[in-house]
């Protein structure tokens, strides 16, 4: 799979948690309907071959909830993307911080215009980089 088509699958699956979440919960059921299936031709009654199909699949909830986070990662490492959207905030705040230093302050509302934007940048920059889990519905 290509980066892009994974890093769109990446953002359909944050944009769209319940899709996601629905698709996974319909694969896993598709797979207890066949242990189910396969436990009946094995001579099991369908309320056995039910319960036991349930039993060997193991806790529903957390494999769902553990495939919704392996849809909702993307298969190649993004550190080097995270670190270029890094940089060029930084780049952008250290520029307005120059361009605030620069430009001739006439009044207050300049100068508090100014101060808003650095720390606004400033607050993307650190709260980017916090590491934050995805949890799945």
């Amino acid at each position: 799979m290509s980066r892009i088509k994974a890093t769109v699958q990446f953002f359909h699956a944050w944009r769209h948690p319940d899709q996601i979440a629905l698709e996974v919960e319909e694969e896993l059921q598709f797979h207890i309907a066949k242990r189910t299936l396969a436990n009946i031709e094995n001579g099991m009654t369908p309320t056995e071959a039910q319960l036991a199909a349930r039993q060997s699949f193991g806790h529903f909830h957390q494999i769902k909830t553990e495939c919704c986070e392996i849809r909702r990662d993307l298969p190649f490492d993004a550190r080097p993307i995270r670190m270029g959207i890094y940089i060029a905030i930084a780049v952008v705040a250290g520029g307005t911080a120059l361009w605030a230093v620069n430009i001739p302050h006439h009044n207050v509302s300049a100068i508090l215009w100014q101060l808003v934007a650095i720390a606004v940048l400033a607050r993307a920059f650190f709260a980017g980089r916090r590491n934050k889990n995805p949890h799945c519905y």
